[in-house]
């Protein structure tokens, strides 16, 4: 398979969108090409992760001084978006590595030396809920413990891993980042959606992690870090671009399933009517509009959220939690939104959209699944909205 290398034209954020949104619009086919293989793996194949790398797609997040791209959150989701509609799982590990870089480019210059210093498009898998234990020995820690849903870990060289405080210390929890070479992988994604990404756990057991590259939780969610960030990416909402990014696959998923749906309308007659054609039936018609009007909202949900991430960073300034909030509810609303628009068109396509050798059966279960997770819990984001718009203070989570 030949790839050609991804190399961008322009040098700032809006020169760089175009180039890199065709980009991964030329691996759509790529992508869904190798997406059932990958399903039946359980990891994005070899191939297309090739293929992601050498268009660019795993430097997306990778500081400019290590000859990355450094792109915006918008950027980021228009990019991640088109390449789910190639493969959901493909979008998503990309997505992730996006973020795994956003931490990463929060930690000390050696720390960042190592990853990208050889490899501008060095993998970093995430996974951020705090678990494990770590020990203080010398200004370094050992961590242990078992962290799930490492998505896109065949593909990846190191790991962003949030870990359970110091034994005795009253402090936030810890983020390290540890060569993949020092971890182990447990097998255990075995799941009905989203199999591809791989998700896998990851073991380790009192690895020692230098002082260079361990950063406290608390602080990166503060904005401590951002004096030592050199681009503006690194400097706004960290939970909020984490949280946010989360729905581009999803807003892929929808329009592929509405392409989808559009080309078999166009052929398929309506069982037991007299309508020779799908697209020929009012009720379709209708069917297919909510669907596309529900696109459209999660679409201008989630890019009014990305566009004030955007914004915050270029003006040098936090997000206020008023603004924060809002975007967990945005984030919300896209990933129902999405979720809803395919419903409706299976249900336009019928039973024969479950067959296993049509992909809108994979999108059903890719998106029912990837529209739950954590970060993306409606009710969730609509409690941290309503607080937020009530003026109450206190919030039920710390990913705002």
């Amino acid at each position: 398979m030949s790839v050609t290398p991804f190399s961008p034209v322009g040098t700032t954020a809006g020169e760089i969108q175009p180039d890199l949104l065709a980009a991964a619009g030329r691996l759509v086919p790529t992508l869904a090409e190798h997406a059932e293989k990958g399903e039946r793996l359980r990891r994005v194949t070899d191939e297309a992760a090739h293929a992601l790398r050498a268009a660019g797609m795993f430097r997306l997040g990778t500081p400019r001084c290590f000859e990355g791209y450094s792109a915006g959150v918008r950027t980021c989701m228009e990019v991640t978006a088109e390449l789910a509609r190639g493969d959901a799982s493909s979008a998503w590990i990309a997505m992730v590595f996006t973020g795994g870089s956003l931490i990463a480019g929060l930690m000390d210059d050696l720390a960042q030396e190592e990853v990208w210093g050889q490899d501008p498009d060095a993998a970093l898998v995430a996974t951020l809920t705090p678990s494990g234990s770590s020990v203080a020995v010398d200004g370094a820690v050992t961590v242990s413990g078992r962290w799930g849903f490492a998505s896109g870990v065949d593909h990846a060289q190191w790991a962003v891993l949030a870990v359970a405080p110091v034994a005795g210390s009253a402090e936030p929890p810890l983020i390290v980042l540890v060569p993949l070479a020092d971890l182990t992988v447990e097998d255990t994604w075995h799941v009905a959606g989203m199999a591809g990404t791989g998700s896998n756990t990851l073991v380790a057991d009192d690895v020692l992690v230098p002082a260079h590259r361990i950063i406290n939780m608390g602080g990166v969610l503060a904005g401590a870090y951002a004096e030592r960030a050199q681009e503006a990416r690194f400097r706004v909402a960290v939970s909020s671009q984490l949280a946010l990014v989360v729905v581009a696959p999803m807003l892929g998923m929808a329009r592929a399933a509405l392409e989808l749906t559009v080309r078999t309308a166009q052929r398929k007659p309506m069982s037991l009517t007299t309508y020779a054609r799908l697209a020929d039936s009012p009720s379709v018609q209708l069917a297919v509009a909510d669907a596309a009007s529900l696109i459209d909202t999660a679409h201008l949900h989630a890019y009014r959220a990305a566009d004030d991430l955007d914004r915050a960073a270029e003006e040098g300034r936090q997000l206020a939690v008023a603004e924060r909030a809002r975007v967990r509810m945005d984030t919300a609303v896209a990933a129902v939104r999405t979720r809803e628009a395919v419903d409706r068109l299976v249900s336009v396509n019928g039973a024969s959209g479950f067959a296993m050798s049509n992909p809108l059966q994979r999108i059903w279960r890719d998106i029912g699944t990837a529209s739950r997770h954590g970060v993306v819990n409606p009710d969730l984001g609509r409690e941290i909205y309503g607080r937020s718009v009530l003026g109450i203070d206190d919030q039920p989570t710390f990913i705002i």
